[in-house]
Protein backbone atom coordinates (compact mmCIF):
# COMPACT_ATOMS: atom_id res chain seq x y z
CA UNK A 1 0.00 0.00 0.00
CA UNK A 2 1.31 3.54 -1.23
CA UNK A 3 1.52 7.39 -0.04
CA UNK A 4 -0.99 8.43 2.15
CA UNK A 5 -3.44 5.82 0.43
CA UNK A 6 -5.09 5.05 3.72
CA UNK A 7 -5.96 8.67 4.18
CA UNK A 8 -7.35 8.69 1.03
CA UNK A 9 -9.75 6.09 1.88
CA UNK A 10 -10.84 7.06 4.99
CA UNK A 11 -11.64 10.45 3.23
CA UNK A 12 -13.66 8.91 0.41
CA UNK A 13 -14.85 5.74 2.62
CA UNK A 14 -15.90 7.39 6.11
CA UNK A 15 -15.16 11.46 6.08
CA UNK A 16 -17.32 12.22 2.90
CA UNK A 17 -20.01 9.76 4.46
CA UNK A 18 -19.50 12.31 7.60
CA UNK A 19 -19.33 15.66 5.85
CA UNK A 20 -22.27 14.86 3.13
CA UNK A 21 -24.84 13.99 5.20
CA UNK A 22 -24.17 16.87 8.15
CA UNK A 23 -24.20 19.20 4.99
CA UNK A 24 -27.23 18.30 3.96
CA UNK A 25 -29.03 18.55 7.44
CA UNK A 26 -29.41 22.33 7.62
CA UNK A 27 -30.15 21.85 11.45
CA UNK A 28 -28.03 24.42 13.65
CA UNK A 29 -26.14 23.74 16.92
CA UNK A 30 -27.21 25.75 19.82
CA UNK A 31 -24.37 26.18 22.26
CA UNK A 32 -25.99 27.22 25.36
CA UNK A 33 -28.65 25.29 24.63
CA UNK A 34 -26.34 22.30 24.55
CA UNK A 35 -24.01 22.77 26.86
CA UNK A 36 -26.39 23.19 29.44
CA UNK A 37 -28.17 19.60 28.53
CA UNK A 38 -24.60 18.25 29.08
CA UNK A 39 -24.32 17.41 25.07
CA UNK A 40 -21.55 19.36 24.11
CA UNK A 41 -19.08 16.68 24.04
CA UNK A 42 -19.66 14.01 21.26
CA UNK A 43 -21.02 11.09 21.78
CA UNK A 44 -18.07 8.17 23.19
CA UNK A 45 -17.91 5.44 21.33
CA UNK A 46 -15.51 3.95 22.89
CA UNK A 47 -12.96 4.11 20.95
CA UNK A 48 -9.64 5.57 21.61
CA UNK A 49 -7.07 7.60 19.50
CA UNK A 50 -3.79 6.45 20.02
CA UNK A 51 -1.03 8.31 18.13
CA UNK A 52 0.93 5.01 18.05
CA UNK A 53 -1.57 2.92 16.51
CA UNK A 54 -1.49 5.72 13.51
CA UNK A 55 2.60 5.98 13.23
CA UNK A 56 2.64 2.32 13.64
CA UNK A 57 0.08 1.78 10.57
CA UNK A 58 1.97 4.36 8.28
CA UNK A 59 4.61 2.12 8.72
CA UNK A 60 2.92 -1.42 8.47
CA UNK A 61 1.61 -0.08 4.72
CA UNK A 62 4.77 1.00 3.64
CA UNK A 63 3.46 5.01 3.82
CA UNK A 64 5.09 8.10 4.16
CA UNK A 65 3.73 11.61 4.46
CA UNK A 66 5.76 14.38 3.28
CA UNK A 67 5.17 16.73 6.59
CA UNK A 68 3.09 16.51 9.48
CA UNK A 69 -0.12 14.98 9.58
CA UNK A 70 -1.89 18.13 10.32
CA UNK A 71 -1.56 19.00 6.54
CA UNK A 72 -3.91 16.24 5.25
CA UNK A 73 -6.94 17.47 6.74
CA UNK A 74 -10.09 16.26 5.38
CA UNK A 75 -10.73 19.69 3.56
CA UNK A 76 -7.17 18.97 2.05
CA UNK A 77 -7.18 19.12 -1.50
CA UNK A 78 -5.81 15.60 -3.24
CA UNK A 79 -3.80 14.63 -6.44
CA UNK A 80 -3.86 11.22 -7.10
CA UNK A 81 -1.27 8.78 -9.03
CA UNK A 82 -1.67 6.09 -11.04
CA UNK A 83 -3.37 3.26 -9.48
CA UNK A 84 -2.28 -0.02 -8.47
CA UNK A 85 -3.70 -3.50 -6.57
CA UNK A 86 -4.47 -2.82 -2.72
CA UNK A 87 -5.58 -5.25 -0.40
CA UNK A 88 -5.66 -3.30 2.82
CA UNK A 89 -7.79 -4.05 6.13
CA UNK A 90 -8.55 -1.53 8.69
CA UNK A 91 -9.74 -1.34 12.58
CA UNK A 92 -11.89 1.16 14.59
CA UNK A 93 -9.09 2.28 16.52
CA UNK A 94 -6.85 2.33 13.43
CA UNK A 95 -9.37 4.64 11.26
CA UNK A 96 -10.10 6.86 14.65
CA UNK A 97 -5.92 7.31 15.20
CA UNK A 98 -5.77 8.55 11.53
CA UNK A 99 -8.68 11.08 11.83
CA UNK A 100 -7.82 12.51 14.81
CA UNK A 101 -4.21 13.12 13.76
CA UNK A 102 -4.53 14.36 11.04
CA UNK A 103 -7.67 16.66 11.52
CA UNK A 104 -7.96 17.53 15.45
CA UNK A 105 -5.51 20.74 14.49
CA UNK A 106 -7.16 22.18 10.79
CA UNK A 107 -10.27 20.00 9.98
CA UNK A 108 -13.60 20.61 10.07
CA UNK A 109 -13.94 17.23 12.05
CA UNK A 110 -11.90 17.13 15.68
CA UNK A 111 -12.18 13.98 18.36
CA UNK A 112 -13.59 11.57 15.94
CA UNK A 113 -14.49 8.40 16.60
CA UNK A 114 -15.25 5.62 14.29
CA UNK A 115 -16.62 2.18 15.39
CA UNK A 116 -16.52 -0.34 13.02
CA UNK A 117 -19.46 -3.06 13.57
CA UNK A 118 -20.53 -6.06 11.62
CA UNK A 119 -22.49 -6.83 8.51
CA UNK A 120 -20.87 -3.39 7.14
CA UNK A 121 -22.58 -1.19 9.92
CA UNK A 122 -20.58 1.85 11.22
CA UNK A 123 -20.90 4.39 14.04
CA UNK A 124 -19.27 8.14 14.07
CA UNK A 125 -19.37 11.33 16.09
CA UNK A 126 -17.07 14.39 16.40
CA UNK A 127 -17.17 17.91 17.42
CA UNK A 128 -18.01 19.47 13.87
CA UNK A 129 -17.21 23.01 12.77
CA UNK A 130 -18.57 22.93 9.07
CA UNK A 131 -18.43 26.94 8.82
CA UNK A 132 -15.10 27.01 7.33
CA UNK A 133 -16.47 24.70 4.11
CA UNK A 134 -19.67 27.17 4.27
CA UNK A 135 -22.21 25.49 6.48
CA UNK A 136 -23.98 26.63 9.45
CA UNK A 137 -23.36 23.46 11.74
CA UNK A 138 -20.88 23.73 14.74
CA UNK A 139 -21.22 21.24 17.62
CA UNK A 140 -21.41 17.55 18.26
CA UNK A 141 -22.37 14.99 15.87
CA UNK A 142 -23.43 11.61 15.49
CA UNK A 143 -24.19 9.30 12.59
CA UNK A 144 -24.74 5.26 12.33
CA UNK A 145 -25.51 3.36 8.78
CA UNK A 146 -23.98 1.06 6.45
CA UNK A 147 -21.51 1.47 3.57
CA UNK A 148 -21.44 -1.23 0.85
CA UNK A 149 -20.01 -1.84 -2.39
CA UNK A 150 -22.46 -0.56 -5.43
CA UNK A 151 -20.53 -1.57 -8.83
CA UNK A 152 -16.74 -1.90 -9.46
CA UNK A 153 -16.48 1.71 -9.00
CA UNK A 154 -19.31 3.12 -6.26
CA UNK A 155 -20.50 2.28 -3.09
CA UNK A 156 -24.01 2.17 -1.69
CA UNK A 157 -25.29 4.11 1.72
CA UNK A 158 -27.89 3.58 4.12
CA UNK A 159 -28.42 6.07 7.09
CA UNK A 160 -30.74 4.63 9.90
CA UNK A 161 -29.89 7.11 12.64
CA UNK A 162 -28.18 10.86 12.89
CA UNK A 163 -28.07 13.33 15.42
CA UNK A 164 -26.40 17.23 15.55
CA UNK A 165 -26.42 18.17 19.26
CA UNK A 166 -29.96 17.56 20.95
CA UNK A 167 -31.58 17.30 17.88
CA UNK A 168 -32.14 14.06 16.10
CA UNK A 169 -31.89 13.88 12.35
CA UNK A 170 -35.90 12.97 11.43
CA UNK A 171 -36.29 10.29 8.73
CA UNK A 172 -36.82 12.58 5.37
CA UNK A 173 -33.13 14.06 6.13
CA UNK A 174 -31.38 10.92 6.66
CA UNK A 175 -33.42 10.14 3.45
CA UNK A 176 -31.74 12.99 1.51
CA UNK A 177 -28.59 13.11 3.56
CA UNK A 178 -28.42 8.88 1.48
CA UNK A 179 -29.05 10.29 -2.06
CA UNK A 180 -26.56 13.40 -1.79
CA UNK A 181 -24.06 11.31 -0.05
CA UNK A 182 -23.93 8.57 -2.75
CA UNK A 183 -23.39 11.23 -5.59
CA UNK A 184 -21.40 13.02 -3.52
CA UNK A 185 -18.54 9.70 -2.92
CA UNK A 186 -19.51 8.65 -6.53
CA UNK A 187 -18.39 11.92 -8.22
CA UNK A 188 -15.51 11.91 -6.32
CA UNK A 189 -14.60 8.27 -7.21
CA UNK A 190 -15.10 8.62 -10.79
CA UNK A 191 -12.29 11.33 -10.78
CA UNK A 192 -10.04 8.94 -9.34
CA UNK A 193 -7.64 7.18 -12.07
CA UNK A 194 -7.60 3.64 -12.07
CA UNK A 195 -9.66 2.94 -8.74
CA UNK A 196 -11.73 0.01 -8.84
CA UNK A 197 -13.63 -1.96 -5.63
CA UNK A 198 -12.93 -5.61 -5.63
CA UNK A 199 -14.55 -5.88 -2.28
CA UNK A 200 -15.79 -3.98 0.36
CA UNK A 201 -16.70 -5.42 4.04
CA UNK A 202 -17.30 -3.95 7.51
CA UNK A 203 -17.20 -6.96 9.98
CA UNK A 204 -16.27 -8.14 13.51
CA UNK A 205 -14.72 -4.35 13.39
CA UNK A 206 -12.47 -3.88 11.01
CA UNK A 207 -12.71 -2.15 7.32
CA UNK A 208 -11.28 -4.66 4.39
CA UNK A 209 -11.24 -3.38 0.93
CA UNK A 210 -9.38 -4.79 -2.25
CA UNK A 211 -9.35 -3.42 -5.93
CA UNK A 212 -7.14 -0.97 -7.41
CA UNK A 213 -6.10 2.98 -5.87
CA UNK A 214 -3.41 5.41 -6.67
CA UNK A 215 0.08 4.79 -5.14
CA UNK A 216 0.27 8.45 -4.37
CA UNK A 217 -1.01 11.26 -3.70
CA UNK A 218 -0.21 14.75 -3.15
CA UNK A 219 -2.29 17.34 -0.68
Amino acid sequence: MSTIAVKIIAFILIAAFFLAVIASTGLFYVPVVSEALGTSAPKDLGIKADPVKFHNLLERENITLTGPASNYPLTASIRYGPSAPIDATLTSEELTSMMQETNNANGPLKNMQIRLGNNNQLEMSANADLEQIGYPVKGPIYLKGSLEKGDSGSVKVTLTEGSLGVLPAPDFVLQQGEAGLEKAINNHLANIPGMQINTLSINNGQLHYTGAFPQSATA
